[in-house]
Formats: structure tokens, C-alpha cells, sequence
């Protein structure tokens, strides 16, 4: 982090004197959404004088009314709860979703520091997280999406010691919560559905309810905060208690430079114009701009006039933290693949007249529901994430026409899961049906016509559905088919009522209903352009000095791509933390108490490693016990070197265990080989001796000797370098005379673009019988082992260009898996 490092703020310079209508920080954020109090808390922490000003009269942006979601692949929850994996994983999984708009040097700022960023959180702060351990990917047939561990929330925040700050604090979106009681995902949720079901949730949600009306008597709003809201809850209690100023009713008006540096800004205070000097500079965390009209006729091509579109971020959101990065210099990104986080949105009206812009994020993938167009077909798979489903309508919808869909449900879904901002029962649906929000027909035919659908066309359509969903297969859109479509169905009620399918179920019984959903969005993506530091570059790509984005005024990593849930906060929450240190004149920390693996292409701290592969052929049946005794021997006090792996054959020749152990010195490795083959049957005749304990058991035995490919690094268990199988292939290639140094040589040059799609564990050549070298790969399964490898012979990175031409015909592949015992797991 050298580069502009003299721009950066010194926190021991002495602060300038206070001039009349002047006020002095050292860092002052605009904006109050995670992105900017996560900068905020950080900076504080570091030892700056912080001000945060915000435009509205309550702090929390979008973010309030958020689900809370972050995605921070190799995040401590996970690493705690033994989901540990390579970097390379996530970063393969964002390399293969963003495609051109991939950009490694940020990606790994982003994936390096987001683990930082919740373990200073967790350690220094009041906000405390929950694990989505369970939580999968947007896109799981690609390769390296995870099934999860890689996503945190905001764990439920107890606001009273707000005290009245927490009358600032944005409330959740109330159509979104029950009396304005906002209602966590997961567990929680699924005891409001059952709340009619079952004791159990019947008295977990009285209970949240009792206390939700105490706090409406003593507080006047609810304090037990959950979600987004409870997620700047907890930034904001960290805020006030490291001396950070929020100010409301506070708008930024124009930024201050002086000699080509950003000093502050100019702000609109309640008793008049303010001018903020921060010496170290402005970070801009505005939420973007989903209500600025003419951004949005820029942008977005669904809005030809600037209007059609709905989102239901903040509606203070209107591009101001844009415009002032433009006033400085800054650029606005135009070349994203979408603008905005699409979302399908419905309006709803209120009494006073205006409308609320309802996300639909949960019920689409429940069993028993459908969207179709105007045309009555189907367009998407209903279950997949918000985004896709909407990019689905736009491809559907022909030129000329609005996008727009119906969501359609029977009376049985609607009571059970609700629609939209319909809640189910037993609250009522008369008020709905009055304001025209919920249409309603007695016969598909009737709702048709209600809704202005092609009748016959609906009819078809929903008695097709009910024979996919008979099946449990959905041959037009692949419903229920990733673990992200499952995991947002309903399995417990699906398996309850007979259904094949978690998302599908049919629509039989009427009356039936449905809620019109139109283009709209839970923030934007396109912001002013950044480099890895969150400062904001000019035309050029120069950083302008003392000028940080954060938030959704940070032009979105993904490039308008959305591979996972929580893509927008953890990367929010993430390049405010990284913002904060670079303006204190502070690196991240480089490490923290808890593993943070690192790519296998960082070769500083290679080293050569000596490795002995055994094979063990061994009777059938007799693995378990095989495995057990080469644990003992090989983790005896009298052992040298380490075990590394011990797998078992699949492929190849079967019934054969194989044992790999590292060693720092030749030396060591020869001891260990005596060891081993002198470890006679003991005098009593009790226990296991013999070679690794198996002297009773195995067949045939081969130890052969390697040395390490001398720029590889040592090869490490599960639990420090994050490889995982569970398929290992080991394969085996003859080298020719005088192609040792070549092969090394080369392979040095291609393994880091082939590391990338799937880890090298150890590439090793003999130090006896045969000239020959030995290679190791993790992979997934044995379907990611054939992709994978597809993959780098498309793309040209494998096998190393000239690398054949140094070996023999004589090649051997094995597959083998994990024994329990084997710390390469």
C-alpha cells in the first residue's frame, strides 16, 4: 500500500485552529449506511475525529431497511465452524460470474480484508454477527460456488442503549414487518409461518410480539433489532461510543479543495451552511442513485424517461455522493453489465396517497407459485435470485412493451406463506382487495381478467405447472434444481404435503390471487470508479487525494453482476474498512487471531520440502483399520516428519492405501524410511507393528522419495491451507533425460493460472528408481475434475505449452479419497 502514500493522512499531525463558521475532523463521511459508519467505526477506532453527515432526518439508508445480509467468503464464523477454504476458491467463483468484469487486484483486496474487517467488528466493537453457514451461492452449477460459509449477518442488536438516538435510527420498511416488528430471516420467519401450526412457534412468536407492544408503550418503537436495521444499529452504538459524531437533517452541498486535494466539504446544517475542513479527507456513501431520474435514463434502458423504475432503496438516495466525486474529478462507471441490483418490486399504496416500493425476495420460491407475463406464459424460474429473475423478464419482454408480471398463487399459499406485502393468516385480506394491491378470482379465468392476462393462455400455463410440479421436476425453467433454489423453498412443508419438490407445488384450490410486480431494484451498482484503496480516480485512473467512495457511490466490484446474496454489503462494509486505514495513514492488519489462507502463487515464503509417497495394498475391508494404525505411527513421539494425507483408492488400481508425509530435510525422511521398515512384531506379540503399524495387514508395500518442486510451498493440512477434495488425483509422469529442470521450469510459469481453477497440492520429482515427477490436484467432485480440466485446455493455460515434449508415455492417474484420518481432507 505504498502507492499515494504521501497523500495519506499522519494522526500525530497537529489539528488547525478553529476559524468562525468552521469546524475541523479529521475525517468526515457522507452518508450513514454500512458503508459509510463501517469507515466511520474503523477510522475512529484508528484515532481519528470523525463526522458523519447525513441529509435526512434518520441515519441508516437502504441499509435499515435491508435483510443484512453480507457475503465474506472465509469469514471466522465459518473458519469456527470448520468450513475452511483456499482463496482461490472464491476468487475462481468470481472469475468465472463476472467474466470480463472480472478484476483480480480488487477482488483480492476485497477477499483478503473482508475476514479482517468482521474479526475487528466482532473484537472492537458492538456489532456482532450470525453465521449463513447454510447459505449457497446465487449460481450453483458453477464451478467453485460453495454450498456455504460464506455469508454473515447482523446478529439480532438490543437498541435501548441508544437511548434517543435510537429515534434517528431509519426504521425497518414497514410493510416488510408485522406492526412494524421487523421479523428475521431463517428460524424466526419460519416460526411466524407456523406461528398457527405449532405450539412451539405460536409461543416464540407471542413472546416477540409481547415485547415488541412493551417497547411501542415505554420506547415508541421496537428495540429489538434484527436484519439490516440491526446491523446499523450496532455500527451506530460503535460509532457514538468511539466519539463519532452522526448528524442528521445535514446534507453536503459541494466539496473543498485545496491544491488538488479534496479538505472537506461544505455542509447544510439546520442553522445554516457549515463548512467541515477534514484533514485527512471525505469519504462519499451516499446509497447511490435509484431515485435520481436522470441517472436512471442514463443508465438504465428499462427507464426510457427515467421513471420505470421502482426500487425500494432509500428515497433519499438520489446520486448527490455522484455528483460531488464528478465535482472533484471523479467518473461514474457507464460500463456495467447491469446499473442496478434488480429486483421485482410491487407497489403498494398507502393512505396517504403515495406508493411503497415491496421487494419480493422470499415467497417466489415457495411451492404453490407461478409469475407469468401479461401473455399468461411463464418467463423464468421463479426460485432463482431476484436479479436473474428480473434480467429474465427483460429478456422476455418484447421492444416497445413495459416489463411487467404477475405473481399467481392459490388461496392455500397466500394464507400460509402471504403475497408480497399481503401477510398471511390471520391477518386480513380485505383492505388488499380494497386498494387493488391483491387481485382476486374465484376461477383462474376470473383472476385473468382481473388482472388483464390472456385467460386461456394462464389456464394452460398453471395446468401444465400442476404436472411439473406432480412430478417434482420442472422441465421449462429448472425449478428447485441449485441448492440456493432449495434453500429458499420450503422442504419441511413441501415433504409435509407430499410435494417432490421444495419449490413447487401445485395451484389448485381457489379462490386465486395475484400481485402485479414491476422493474425495480434494492440499490444501483455503477459508482465513481476506485482503485483497491476505495479512493476515488480520476479520468486518468489517478487517484484523487483525500477523496474515498463507499457504498453504492463505489462502483460495484461485480460489474453489475450479482453471483451471491449479501454482494452489496460485504463488499460495502469490507472497502470502508479499507478506506479507513488508507486514509489513517494505517495498512490493514495483516493478519488475525484466527487462519487466513493465502493464493498458492504467493511464492515468498517457499521452501524446499522432501515427501515420502507409501502404497499400501491392503485386504478388502480392512481400510478402517489400516488407517487408524497410520495415524498412530506416523503421530508417535518417536516420529519425524508429518502426516500429510492418507487416502484410499477409487479409480485405478483398487484396495490401495496411500500415504503421504512431508519432511524439512532429506536426512529426516531417510530416519523416518528406516523406521518404518525396520518396526519389527514386538517380543509379546501384542499390537500393531510392522511398516506404519500394518505389519498384519497389508500386502504389498512401495515407499518411494520426492523432492519438492523448489518454488512450491510446503504442502499444509486442510485446516491451514483451506485445500479440500474430497477427489484427489495423483497423477505420475516419466520425465526424459534432461527434461527435469525444463518441467519445473514450466511449470513454475502455468501453475498459477491453472491454481486458479483447482489447487496444486504438491508437484514433487523422485529422488529414486525411475526419472519421473508425481503431482497432486484437489477438486470438488468428480464432475468439477472433468470441467476443470476441460477448462484449462480451452483456455489455453494447461498443459504448459512445450511441457510434453519432456516426458515419457509412461503415465499413471489415480483417484483417491480422504481417509478419516487424513489431515488433507
Amino acid at each position: 500500500m505504498a502507492a499515494n502514500r504521501s497523500t495519506r493522512c499522519d494522526v500525530r499531525e497537529p489539528m488547525n485552529a478553529a476559524r468562525p463558521s468552521t469546524e475541523h475532523c479529521d475525517l468526515l463521511v457522507v452518508g450513514s449506511g454500512a458503508g459509510a459508519l463501517s469507515a466511520a467505526v474503523t477510522a475512529a477506532h484508528l484515532g481519528l475525529k470523525v463526522i458523519v453527515v447525513e441529509k435526512e432526518a434518520q441515519y441508516g439508508g437502504t441499509t435499515a431497511w435491508s435483510g443484512g445480509w453480507m457475503w465474506v467468503p472465509r469469514n471466522p464464523l465459518a473458519i469456527e465452524a470448520g468450513l475452511v477454504e483456499r482463496i482461490e476458491k472464491p476468487l475462481s467463483y468470481l472469475r468465472r460470474e463476472l467474466g470480463e468484469k472480472f478484476d483480480e487486484s480488487r477482488a483480492l483486496a476485497f477477499l483478503n480484508n473482508g475476514p479482517r474487517m468482521v474479526e475487528f467488528f466482532r473484537r472492537h466493537t458492538a456489532l456482532q454477527f450470525i453465521d449463513g453457514n447454510a447459505i449457497p451461492d446465487f449460481h450453483g452449477h458453477t464451478i467453485d460456488a460453495a454450498l456455504g460459509g460464506r455469508s454473515i449477518c447482523a446478529a439480532p442488536f438490543d437498541a435501548r442503549p441508544l437511548g434517543d438516538r435510537l429515534h434517528d435510527l431509519k426504521p425497518p420498511l414497514h410493510e416488510t414487518t408485522l406492526w412494524g416488528m421487523g421479523i428475521a430471516s431463517g428460524a424466526e420467519l419460519r416460526h411466524f409461518l407456523n406461528a398457527l401450526h405449532k405450539p412451539a412457534s405460536f409461543w416464540h412468536v407471542t413472546k416477540l410480539v409481547l415485547r415488541h407492544w412493551r417497547d411501542l408503550l415505554v420506547h415508541r418503537r421496537g428495540t429489538r433489532l434484527v436484519n439490516g436495521n440491526a446491523l446499523i444499529g450496532g455500527l451506530a452504538q460503535s460509532a457514538f461510543d468511539q466519539g463519532v459524531q452522526i448528524r442528521v437533517n445535514s446534507p453536503a452541498v459541494r466539496l473543498l479543495q485545496s491544491e488538488g486535494r479534496v479538505t472537506g466539504a461544505v455542509v447544510q446544517s439546520p442553522n445554516g451552511e457549515v463548512s467541515i475542513q477534514a484533514r485527512c479527507g471525505v469519504v462519499l456513501a451516499t446509497g447511490g442513485f435509484p431515485h435520481d431520474p436522470a441517472r436512471k435514463l442514463q443508465l438504465l434502458p428499462h427507464a426510457p424517461t427515467g421513471h420505470e423504475h421502482w426500487s425500494a432503496g432509500n428515497r433519499g438516495n438520489t446520486g448527490d455522493g455522484l455528483r460531488l466525486g464528478e465535482s472533484a474529478g471523479g467518473v461514474v462507471a457507464g460500463d456495467l453489465v447491469q446499473a442496478a441490483a434488480l429486483a421485482p418490486v410491487s407497489l403498494v399504496p398507502r393512505p396517504d396517497g403515495s406508493m411503497a416500493h415491496f421487494p419480493h425476495l422470499i415467497e417466489r420460491a415457495k411451492p404453490g407459485l407461478i409469475a407469468v407475463t401479461a401473455q399468461g406464459q411463464r418467463f423464468a424460474n421463479e426460485a432463482n435470485s431476484y436479479h436473474d429473475f428480473m434480467q429474465d423478464l427483460l429478456a422476455a419482454t418484447p421492444a416497445g412493451h413495459k416489463p411487467e408480471a404477475w405473481l399467481i398463487c392459490d388461496h392455500l399459499f397466500l394464507r400460509y406463506y402471504g403475497l408480497g406485502a399481503v401477510k398471511p393468516a390471520p391477518m386480513p385480506l380485505g383492505p388488499w382487495l380494497k386498494n387493488g394491491y391483491l387481485k382476486r378470482g374465484q376461477t383462474l379465468k376470473e383472476l385473468a381478467n382481473a388482472c388483464g392476462i390472456d385467460a386461456p393462455a394462464l389456464q394452460a400455463t398453471v395446468q401444465r405447472y400442476n404436472a411439473l410440479a406432480q412430478d417434482g421436476k420442472d422441465l421449462d425453467f429448472g425449478k428447485g434444481e441449485t441448492p440456493y433454489n432449495r434453500i429458499q423453498g420450503d422442504a419441511i412443508n413441501a415433504t409435509r404435503r407430499g410435494l417432490r419438490n421444495p419449490c413447487m407445488g401445485p395451484i389448485e384450490r381457489g379462490p386465486f390471487y395475484a400481485v402485479k410486480v414491476v422493474m425495480g431494484s434494492l440499490g444501483t451498482f455503477a459508482g465513481l470508479r476506485v482503485n483497491d484503496h476505495a479512493q476515488v480516480t480520476d479520468a486518468h485512473g489517478l487517484a484523487i487525494p483525500g477523496l474515498y467512495a463507499g457504498g453504492n457511490d463505489l462502483s460495484s466490484m461485480m460489474g453489475g453482476h450479482y453471483p451471491a446474496g449479501g454482494i452489496t454489503l460485504g463488499p460495502a462494509m469490507t472497502f470502508g474498512f479499507i478506506a479507513a486505514h488508507h486514509a489513517a495513514g494505517r495498512d490493514p492488519p495483516s493478519t488475525c487471531e484466527y487462519p487466513i489462507t493465502h493464493t498458492s502463487t504467493d511464492n515468498s515464503k517457499a521452501q524446499t520440502m522432501y515427501y515420502e509417497l507409501a502404497t499400501m495394498t491392503l485386504p478388502f475391508g480392512s481400510a478402517g483399520q489400516a488407517a487408524t494404525n497410520v495415524q498412530a505411527f506416523a503421530t508417535a513421539p518417536e516420529a519425524q516428519g508429518e502426516l500429510l494425507g492418507c487416502w484410499f483408492t477409487d479409480i485405478g488400481v483398487l484396495n490401495q492405501m496411500i500415504v503421504l508425509r512431508g519432511f524439512a530435510t532429506l536426512e529426516a525422511l531417510q530416519a523416518e524410511r528406516e523406521r518404518t521398515q525396520q518396526s519389527a512384531r514386538p517380543e509379546t506379540g501384542d499390537g500393531p507393528w510392522g511398516p506404519f503399524g500394518c505389519g498384519e495387514i497389508f500386502q504389498t508395500l512401495e515407499q518411494h522419495s520426492y523432492k519438492g518442486f523448489p518454488w512450491m510451498k510446503p504442502v499444509r493440512p486442510s485446516a491451514e491451507s483451506g485445500i479440500t477434495g474430497p477427489v484427489y488425483e495423483i497423477r505420475t509422469y516419466g520425465i526424459q533425460t534432461g527434461g527435469v529442470q525444463p518441467t519445473i521450469d514450466l511449470w513454475e510459469q502455468y501453475v498459477p493460472a491453472r491454481d486458479k481453477l483447482s489447487p496444486c497440492v504438491v508437484a514433487m520429482v523422485a529422488l529414486d528408481g525411475p526419472l519421473r515427477f508425481t503431482n497432486i490436484w484437489a477438486y470438488d467432485s468428480l464432475n468439477a475434475r472433468s470441467q476443470i480440466r476441460g477448462e484449462a485446455v480451452a483456455q489455453g493455460i494447461w498443459p504448459p505449452k512445450g511441457g510434453p515434449a519432456h516426458l515419457s508415455t509412461n503415465m499413471v492417474s489415480t483417484i483417491a479419497m480422504p481417509t478419516a484420518v487424513s489431515p488433507l481432507k
